[in-house]
């Protein structure tokens, strides 16, 4: 082997490089080549490690042995170097799981004649000449991975940027988890996972920015080690003087007197600090270890009305409520307790009760001599009132309930008399309609018209009523459905006059059902009355964005009386017809209301209707 001519290699420390670590150095020259393989060897013999050398036929095996084999163990073979046709073509031709097999061998014998580890060092020249494909390259590369976690070893990989195409040694850079920067190991910022690694194409100038970027980092990091060694260096100095200045009499009386300053200070501050808690408006009580009150503040005193040295020393079962005794012992524990809003009665001087909301931080804010304190706040006028309330609101829904019973009796007695109002009206119809005037006809027949509204009417007003009953049950509502089955059964009603529904589908709510279900019927029927005075009446019912958020929407195109209504209890939106009067909007606008919703109606002019509304 050719020896060369060149002054030693100035060997620059390296960082520890864990097992199963596969490192990549892109090198340019000697310069870059020798001083970061030779640390990398000698790194591993250091530490016990066997090193191959894979060789590619580089004139600069010489260089490397020369610097390393002085480190050797007699007779053993720490450094082994191994040609091409050794190692990349063993056995005719390079193959990827013939060599990884080799590996493998090369790592097994190594610990079993007692190495602590393995290094590979692979030089990857030998590629060029063999003519292997960056596919085949980037497979070795990500079968490493799996090799190095596998086994107690570290690779190095060498690829000289003269040789390898850029676009090449960008993409098998981001196979290695670090790379080798003048024996300067730096995290590889382009690392990809081999499960995650792909084949995008780069552009060259890629290799050149990111090999700047990792000296840049290179040369930052080893500048911040020195600045760490000089800060470490003159700490060491500082704390020398401040120990010869501490022998000094006049240093001694100035840190004595600052300790008084601090201790004033200190004491000063506890002070402040238990004034505050002796004055907080909320009640303060701490326990020992045996759950005996040991301080308390003067808002305990004034809701239990005890002075503190009448309580000091009672246990905390005395001081509150026997029925919760058990509960409140285990709730203080030794090591401190945990909780918010425990609602527990406190005894007061007269034998009263008064009700505590409690809260326990002691498990974390220890206080020495306070294994449990406690803070509450007299709640007691809360609860009264809470207690006033449901009862007034149980007396409430009996009256509602009455109310409701009174108004189901009054609708169902008035619909059956005007249910007969209407019969009469037919039967007379019936039996003399051909002997009599036309102009009686036509008040008979304006007699049954009002009769079926009044009916209409006071069923709507029934419904209306029920709305303040009951809570709502929530779910997914699909209103387009809905909207099909109500047109069904209203295409009924119309007979001989269709009308035409266009509804759009997928229209889902959050809501109650059966309140929704009556608001749609409500405003398709209002809708239909008024366009079935069209030749050809059409209704739609669809979703808009109006302002921004989704609205749902019911449109006609019947005849109004005028234009621009826009409040929803308008009458004149429905027209003429008995669903469109105030009673049935009023409790669509309701229904709405309950789901905190909206509902307007946008101006169309004398001809159609649009109601928007959300839910």
């Amino acid at each position: 082997m050719q020896q060369s001519t060149r002054e030693p290699v100035e060997r620059q420390p390296v960082e520890e490089i864990p097992s199963h670590d596969h490192l990549c150095l892109l090198y340019q020259g000697e310069a870059e080549l020798i001083p970061a393989v030779v640390s990398f060897i000698e790194k591993g013999v250091k530490g016990g490690e066997r090193c191959l050398y894979f060789n590619s036929g580089e004139q600069l095996l010489d260089r490397v042995l020369k610097n390393a084999v002085a480190a050797q163990k007699s007779g053993v073979k720490v450094l082994v170097s191994l040609s091409r046709e050794e190692s990349w073509t063993r056995g005719g031709g390079f193959d990827v799981g013939r060599v990884i097999a080799y590996l493998t061998e090369l790592a097994m014998a190594a610990g079993s004649e007692g190495f602590k580890g393995v290094r590979f060092i692979c030089d990857m020249g030998w590629a060029v000449s063999e003519r292997v494909g960056g596919e085949v390259l980037m497979d070795f590369e990500a079968r490493l991975n799996g090799f190095v976690v596998q086994h107690h070893a570290s690779v190095l990989c060498l690829y000289n940027r003269t040789v390898f195409a850029p676009e090449l040694l960008l993409e098998i850079v981001k196979l290695h988890p670090n790379l080798d920067f003048g024996g300067k190991i730096c995290p590889n910022l382009l690392h990809v996972p081999t499960e995650q690694f792909q084949h995008p194409s780069r552009r060259a100038s890629e290799l050149e920015i990111f090999i700047g970027a990792m000296r840049r980092a290179s040369a930052a990091a080893l500048e911040a080690k020195q600045l760490r060694q000089e800060l470490e260096q003159a700490y060491a100095a500082l704390a020398r003087k401040i120990y010869e200045n501490w022998q000094e009499e006049d240093t001694l009386r100035a840190s004595e007197q600052q300790i008084h300053e601090q201790d004033d200070a200190l004491k000063e501050h506890k002070r402040r600090l238990r004034t505050i808690l002796q004055h907080l408006p909320a009640l303060l009580a701490a326990f020992d270890a045996d759950h005996r009150l040991v301080s308390c503040n003067h808002e305990f005193e004034r809701v239990t009305s005890y002075r503190a040295e009448e309580v000091m020393g009672k246990r905390m079962r005395d001081l509150f409520d026997p029925e919760a005794a058990e509960e409140m012992s285990a709730a203080h524990p030794a090591s401190g307790g945990d909780y918010r809003g425990r609602e527990w009665q406190i005894r007061t001087k007269d034998g009263g009760l008064r009700c505590v909301s409690w809260s326990n931080i002691s498990k974390y804010v220890t206080i020495t001599g306070w294994p449990n304190w406690i803070m509450g706040i007299d709640i007691t006028q809360r609860v009264r009132v809470e207690d006033r309330l449901r009862g007034l609101s149980s007396e409430v829904n009996r009256h509602s309930r009455e109310l409701e019973g009174f108004s189901y009796a009054v609708s169902h007695d008035l619909s059956g008399q005007v249910a007969k109002i209407s019969g009469f009206c037919r039967e007379m119809q019936e039996a003399c309609g051909a002997a009599l005037p036309q102009s009686c006809q036509a008040m008979l027949q304006q007699i049954n018209d009002a009769s079926v509204e009044m009916v209409e009417r006071i069923m709507a007003l029934l419904r209306f009523t029920m709305l303040f009953s009951g809570d709502l049950s929530p779910e997914d509502v699909d209103l387009s459905a809905m909207a099909n089955e109500i047109a069904a059964r209203l295409a009924v009603r119309a007979g001989e006059r269709p009308v035409v529904f266009n509804i759009e589908e997928g229209i889902v709510v959050r809501g109650d059902e059966k309140l929704l279900r009556l608001a749609m019927e409500q405003l398709l029927e209002n809708a239909w009355s008024s366009a079935l005075r069209e030749d050809h009446p059409v209704i739609h019912f669809g979703t808009a964005q109006v302002e921004g958020e989704r609205s749902i929407f019911i449109s006609d195109n019947g005849a109004r009386e005028e234009a621009g209504y826009d409040n929803p209890f308008d009458p004149g939106w429905g027209g003429t017809s008995p669903l469109g009067r105030g009673i049935g909007l009023a409790t669509v606008h309701k229904i709405i209301s309950l789901h905190r919703g909206k509902i307007w109606a946008a101006e169309t002019g004398a001809k159609g209707a649009t109601l928007y509304f959300r839910v």
